[in-house]
């Protein structure tokens, strides 16, 4: 017989553990989100809001787990996204339901309140800044709703501004009354001018101050100017010393009034040999030619400080291979390149980043295995960085150009000499796999002339791309290039024809062979026709499948003519539809970027459709 007061004890210890047994049942049990619901939202639809949840309703076989810190987290940001379109007093309520079929029926209610229009501004103690600056750079607009949660991310701008000026300390305070109509009010702090009392390396090993010092944009004793500080980090990582460059100020024993900088740096190992296998897109062997996908195998030898110089030495060679050239002859033509650089930041006592090279590359011309192209010689670069998007770089080279096709007479005569200048701006959100910004590369180079050489003619190349970001993490890309080249003089020679302009490929026009959108027959094989004049226009709508894999699609056109009066005549062919290829790419992402398999089909063409393989995007 059991004790009564051991049946009490019994009834205690399943009492307790009943509840916490069903809770682990149905918490280890899954659910994926269905419908999204949303109720209240009278002023902002739902597609809208949809795209700013974490949690996503099912699209073909996709499907999200669902969970409720999820569902909290979108609760929060559904007010956010209310309060920065103007709505201040907005309230959002989230609720859920499973099924039967195991997903859960999402709702949110919301109270949206009134819209707040910004009626006025008054600003009290901007001494050193104008109101209207102020203004533009908290992005605040007289009669537009009072963005709240962008006035607090463009905070971040008015305070660099006041650091730029020496005001360190400044400090700022909103105030308003809730209503339809607000009269907002923006209180100013803006501190004494600071002045930079001692400059303090944190850091250093093997490298020696001097290396450091002449990087900075300040000196002791200058008014603290944050622009400069920026600019002086910029500057100290370009020497490729360190991977860790943070410049921030401290307190001062000499009053409020001064700080000291602290550099607090990590040096790189002086020496370093790196492989770098990747996808990439490999030069053509035609100067004018668009680049071809490929897989590329890199070997570097890096001294980052060679005797304690401040000179980077660099040796690096590779071994590309065309993926194109499996369409155009079944066999993969490897190329190689080599090359020695010498890079310094200084010129004697002025700052000019600069590289000497001494190089070598022997690839197939055109893609033909059996046609090599030998190229060695020598470039001196100069490059002026104004931002951390924009570089002016020009510079002087020499080549030697051996091929198989020239008689040994032309082999020892063969030779250019140039002279090139290059601008490119870039805002993109990421360099690999873009999804909003754009990008502009202009770039030029005359050959010979006062230089000598075997060759006299100019060239010059314009490309501009541009990425938006649709709903659904899709992407709409766009890419135009123009090019143009042609001799010096009517007594110029021939541009030869591995300088050409040439389209077709993975990375240009989709629905011919790489290089070979316009071609001849010569001696019973298909040879590639270049062109003096180039147009290039591309289209792609990127939409994502999953995580891994997603689908494109695309349009490319482009012109290749040997004269303006030919340019006029291709014209009117391409806006018949010759030169237009179509198509749909399937891409698979990985660590080194993501891989195309394409189908593209010419149009008004009796080309069959062309499947290729890419990688990473065409552009």
């Amino acid at each position: 017989m059991i004790p009564k007061n051991f049946k009490y004890l019994i009834l205690f210890v399943f009492a307790i553990n009943t509840p916490v047994t069903i809770k682990g049942q149905i918490s280890t049990k899954k659910y994926f989100v269905g419908p999204i619901i949303f109720e209240g939202n009278n002023s902002i639809v739902s597609n809208e809001l949809k795209e700013i949840l974490k949690l996503k309703e099912p699209q073909l076989w996709k499907t999200t787990e669902f969970n409720r810190r999820s569902l909290k987290l979108d609760a929060f940001n559904i007010r956010n996204y209310y309060i920065s379109k103007g709505f201040l007093d907005v309230s959002v309520e989230e609720s859920f339901n499973t099924q039967e079929d195991n997903s859960a029926i999402i709702i949110f209610n919301i109270n949206e309140g009134l819209r707040s229009t910004v009626r006025s501004v008054i600003i009290k103690g901007n001494d050193s800044i104008e109101r209207l600056q102020i203004l533009r750079l908290l992005g605040l607009r007289i009669d537009h709703p009072l963005n709240l949660t962008g006035m607090s991310h463009n905070y971040k701008d008015l305070e660099f501004e006041y650091h730029r000026i020496g005001k360190l300390f400044f400090s700022m305070e909103h105030s308003y009354i809730s209503g339809e109509n607000i009269d907002l009010t923006l209180l100013i702090e803006e501190g004494p001018d600071t002045y930079i009392d001692s400059v303090i390396f944190n850091g250093l090993k093997e490298v020696d101050t001097l290396f450091v010092s002449r990087e900075l944009a300040f000196n002791s004793g200058d008014r603290y100017n944050s622009e400069r500080i920026q600019l002086s980090e910029r500057q100290l990582f370009e020497t490729s010393l360190f991977s860790l460059v943070d410049i921030i100020p401290s307190n001062s024993k000499r009053g409020n009034n001064w700080v000291n900088v602290n550099v607090d740096l990590r040096e790189l190992s002086k020496r370093d040999l790196l492989i770098e296998p990747g996808f990439a897109h490999i030069p053509s062997s035609s100067s004018g030619g668009e680049p071809v996908s490929g897989i590329e195998g890199t070997i570097r030898l890096v001294d980052r400080n060679i005797y304690n110089t401040g000179i980077r030495l660099g040796l690096r060679s590779s071994i590309d291979l065309p993926i194109d050239a499996l369409v155009n002859r079944g066999t993969v033509p490897a190329i190689f390149r080599s090359d020695l650089s010498l890079t310094n930041n200084w010129i004697l006592k002025l700052r000019a980043p600069n590289t000497l090279k001494f190089f070598v590359d022997r690839g197939p011309e055109l893609l033909r295995v059996d046609e090599p192209i030998l190229r060695y010689g020598m470039e001196w670069t100069g490059i002026r960085r104004y931002s951390s998007q924009s570089f002016l770089r020009g510079g002087l080279s020499w080549t030697r150009i051996i091929s198989d096709r020239m008689s040994f007479e032309q082999q020892a005569k063969e030779q250019q000499r140039s002279l090139s200048l290059k601008f490119r701006h870039r805002e993109l959100d990421n360099l690999i796999t873009p999804n909003d910004g754009w990008s502009l590369t202009i770039d030029s180079e005359i050959v010979g002339w006062l230089l000598g050489g075997t060759h006299d003619y100019y060239k010059f190349d314009f490309d501009y791309r541009n990425y938006k970001s649709l709903p659904q993490k899709r992407v709409f890309a766009f890419r135009t290039k123009i090019g143009r080249m042609d001799r010096l003089s009517e007594k110029s020679p021939y541009i030869p024809t591995y300088d050409l302009f040439y389209l077709g490929g993975s990375t240009s026009l989709r629905g011919w062979p790489a290089q070979r959108y316009l071609t001849k027959i010569v001696d019973e094989i298909e040879r590639p026709v270049g062109g003096l004049i180039k147009v290039l226009i591309s289209a792609e709508l990127r939409m994502p499948l999953n995580s891994v894999f997603g689908m494109d699609f695309f349009i490319d056109g482009g012109i290749l003519a040997t004269s303006l009066g030919d340019l006029s005549e291709q014209v009117d062919y391409w806006q018949k539809g010759q030169g237009w290829n179509y198509g749909a790419e399937l891409t698979i992402s990985t660590p080194l970027g993501p891989i195309r398999f394409y189908y593209a089909i010419p149009l008004n063409s009796k080309k069959k459709g062309i499947f290729n393989l890419g990688v990473p995007y065409a552009f």
